[in-house]
């Protein structure tokens, strides 16, 4: 299907994006990859450098993408921050990247001489934090935005804006698209994302306790990013132009799980791989009921023919043996 495709990836050194570009270069895809510094795309690039289907453009996709990159068949817009930190102190870093970037992508797809599709990389964030218990959410749920003041809603409002914007491009100029709506991605990425759970990673391959001073908070979807990529490039080929999909586990193989379950479980799982290791989750008694969660329904994805086939804990421990290599 992607075999001689030519195809731009965005935000192609964060976790989603390097696995993409190995899975398209393995159809034998021709890949461009954009980031805005070059040392680091060389890094994490490092083995694809000098294969004739591998090249990359230095860019900020905020700032607009070279036409001389050429007619596209594919857009994948993996470029957004991620860690909440970076999302607090850099919100309108975070909206531009989300918006702008999006907006440029859709735009070079407009103006090219060809069709081609983009794939929006959309966030569970969509479906807010409003809900006082668990919850199951379709594509179509999408009413419980977050309160306008919290940290997080420059990424969450700017992830539902780039869902607008690629419909309204689909409405009126016919610009294809497919939505996906992620949820809580782990696995192998190298440089490691500023998240707790690389933070809790870097503290057990170092032999250190985790310290969490909260618990008792709200499971999430977790989904490795494998399933994800098959998740992604399945919904490029299949999917139907301007529908949204949900790809994530929707609690199967155990990804249902709060942060501090997960930081049990590295603990657990690096005492079983370095020997005579002692490391604990040290976390701060629950007081009370644990928060509510939300999982997201992925039965749209399934119809396509999608699976989860990773289980959390089998995630977390090819996620720890890789780093330990």
């Amino acid at each position: 299907m992607f075999k001689g495709k030519k195809i731009l990836v965005t935000g192609a050194t964060g976790l989603i994006g390097r696995h993409l570009v190995i899975k398209l270069l393995a159809a034998n895809a021709d890949v461009v990859v954009m980031g805005r510094r070059e040392e680091k795309i060389r890094s994490v690039f490092q083995n694809e450098i000098g294969n004739e289907h591998f090249s990359y453009e230095i860019g900020n996709v905020s700032n607009g993408i070279d036409s001389g990159i050429g007619i596209l068949d594919y857009i994948f817009h993996a470029a957004s921050p991620i860690s909440g930190a970076e999302i607090k102190l850099n919100p309108v870093d975070t909206i531009s990247a989300n918006l702008d970037g999006t907006r440029n992508c859709l735009e070079y797809l407009k103006n090219q001489k060809a069709k081609g599709r983009m794939i929006v990389f959309s966030s569970a964030t969509v479906y807010g934090n409003q809900y006082t218990e668990n919850v199951i959410f379709t594509e179509n749920e999408t009413d419980k935005a977050d309160a306008l003041h919290t940290g997080n809603t420059p990424y969450s409002e700017s992830k539902r804006m780039i869902e607008v914007l690629a419909r309204a491009y689909y409405t009126q100029y016919q610009v294809d698209s497919v939505i996906a709506r992620i949820g809580y991605v782990y696995g192998y990425s190298n440089p490691k994302p500023n998240t707790a759970f690389y933070e809790f990673i870097e503290k057990v391959l170092n032999g250190e306790n985790v310290i969490l001073n909260n618990s008792g908070m709200g499971r999430r979807d977790n989904i490795h990013v494998n399933d994800v990529i098959d998740g992604l490039l399945l919904v490029a080929k299949d999917g139907f132009g301007g529908e949204a999909y949900n790809l994530s586990s929707n609690g199967e193989k155990n990804n249902f799980r709060a942060i501090d379950e997960i930081a049990e479980i590295i603990a657990e799982t690096a005492n079983c791989l370095k020997k005579d290791s002692m490391i604990k989750a040290i976390i701060k008694p629950m007081h009370g009921d644990r928060k509510p969660g939300m999982k997201l329904d992925n039965s749209k994805a399934k119809a396509l023919g999608w699976g989860i086939n990773v289980s959390l804990e089998d995630g977390i421990r090819d996620t720890i043996e890789k780093y330990m290599q």
